[in-house]
């Protein structure tokens, strides 16, 4: 079953819901209900194990490329980046709805989207998919992904198993970034969204970490009629 949690600053409620993410349902039998615009809401078991691990097999093939950074202008460290669909630079690209583009790129995470597209981000538009590896040293830093309202981000955290000694989370900070919401372990097969705008950092995983931190990445804009 999939399991169904919202933060909202930092109230935490805890709710299930009876959706299949995989496979897509046609149409769905009931609509997830929307969470909020300002909350973070995390989505456990999304994905059947199969499908999880042939998109995580997909993840690890070859194609990643190291120098990404959280913010180019201020940060001493890199990590991975595999880019699928979207613009990969706001201040000197269009955006662009880029759902047609992930499918032809990338198969496997496209079905990801078009299931959380008819369910928990129904209404949203696809405007950005990517993963991003990081090994030990290759930190993130704080930062935002969009100053816009109606930005959503994903993370789908694809692992077969993680240990709480390896780092890793996803945390999330308030306005100020002087103070932690919460942070979001990366348990397997588990999906965190947040608005666009919410500063966030990926920590680093610890020296004991053998694996690459692999997360896949949606960015997506809230259509204004829904």
């Amino acid at each position: 079953m999939m399991t169904m949690m919202t933060m909202n600053n930092p109230t935490l409620v805890s709710s299930h819901a009876q959706l299949d993410l995989w496979p897509p349902p046609r149409p769905p039998a009931r609509a997830a209900p929307a969470p909020a615009s300002s909350a973070v809401f995390v989505v456990d078991n999304v994905l059947r194990e199969p499908k999880r691990a042939a998109l995580f097999a997909f993840l690890q093939e070859p194609g990643w490329k190291f120098g990404w950074k959280s913010s180019r202008k201020r940060d001493l460290f890199s990590f991975w980046h595999k880019h699928f669909a979207g613009h990969r630079n706001a201040s000197n690209e269009e955006p662009y709805a880029c759902a047609d583009e992930l499918l032809r790129n990338a198969p496997l995470v496209f079905e990801l989207w078009l299931s959380l597209s008819q369910s928990v981000f129904r209404g949203h538009t696809l405007m950005r998919a990517y993963a991003n590896a990081h090994a030990y040293g290759g930190d993130g830093t704080l930062h935002t992904d969009s100053k816009k309202p109606n930005a959503r981000t994903a993370v789908y955290y694809p692992h077969a198993a993680w240990s709480p000694d390896w780092g890793g989370e996803t945390v999330i900070f308030n306005e100020d970034k002087t103070d932690i919401i919460t942070s979001i372990y990366p348990k397997p097969n588990r999906l965190v969204s947040f608005p666009g705008c919410t500063p966030h950092v990926a920590r680093g995983v610890s020296r004991s970490c053998p694996e690459l931190r692999i997360v896949l990445a949606f960015k997506t804009i809230k259509e204004a009629n829904e």
